[in-house]
């Protein structure tokens, strides 16, 4: 008995005639009616089958509960409020997943250890100027994501042009958010390096977030995304250490 088509129990073969997407073609896929759970998760209308956020990204460290905090880093804005050297972790990470990172930096001596070990996939520059300048692409394909790192004053350009926003990442780390821009205007995800920068927090996320920021103990950083805080540790390991200590 012959299989029909569409439930083919193994998928087409891409033909050797020329490159494919490496994207579903979404016009294929089933249709369904979604709506929004008290949580803000989407749940299926008709059977109430809930469909989850999945846990995908870095890992940056561990919530009060000894649970796994991830962050999402490809097509997003990140503002964090702290010191560079978050932006040199944040760099380190986005490495170890495929992107290219760009950082425009006051102190591009910090960075000597982690330009070292990561080569040409690692580019400093005084001014990010017109970045990307080589074309976001999924991971593993051409130069893959790009990444932007920023830590001079001036926010970081919004990425522009085709695929941009869905491979391309840029973060600003500030120990305060500049009042001008776009860059820090409700961002995918704010971080708090301490509890030091409460005031720091109130006009970007306002009272609620600033007064998480302020009930920091020592050692943890407040995460706000989507609405929700979050209140972490940093997991960091002795390699990356190494590659973000000078000398």
């Amino acid at each position: 008995m012959n299989t029909p088509p569409h439930t083919a129990a193994h998928p087409p073969r891409p033909s050797r005639g020329g490159p494919r997407s490496l994207e579903p073609g979404l016009a294929a896929l089933p249709a369904a009616r979604w709506r929004t759970g008290p949580a803000g998760e989407g749940v299926e209308a008709a059977s109430g089958f809930p469909l989850y956020d999945a846990l995908a990204g870095i890992h940056l460290g561990t919530d009060r509960a000894g649970r796994s905090v991830t962050l999402r880093v490809l097509g997003v804005r990140i503002g964090v409020l702290g010191e560079s050297l978050f932006g040199r972790l944040l760099a380190c990470r986005l490495l170890a997943v495929g992107a290219h990172v760009t950082a425009a930096t006051r102190t591009p001596a910090l960075w000597a250890g982690l330009r070292d070990a990561a080569g040409d996939r690692l580019s400093l520059e005084d001014d990010p100027g017109s970045w990307p300048s080589r074309a976001p692409r999924p991971p593993g394909v051409d130069h893959g994501p790009q990444a932007l790192i920023s830590d001079v004053r001036r926010a970081p350009p919004l990425p522009a042009g085709e695929g941009a926003g869905r491979w391309c990442t840029t973060v600003h780390v500030r120990r305060q958010a500049p009042r001008h821009g776009g860059f820090w205007h409700d961002p995918d995800a704010l971080l708090a390096l301490g509890a030091s920068f409460a005031e720091a927090v109130l006009p970007v996320a306002g009272e609620y977030a600033a007064q998480v920021t302020a009930s920091l103990e020592p050692t943890e950083i407040a995460l706000f995304r989507a609405g929700a805080a979050e209140i972490l540790r940093l997991d960091i390991a002795p390699t990356e250490t190494a590659l973000l200590t000078p000398g």
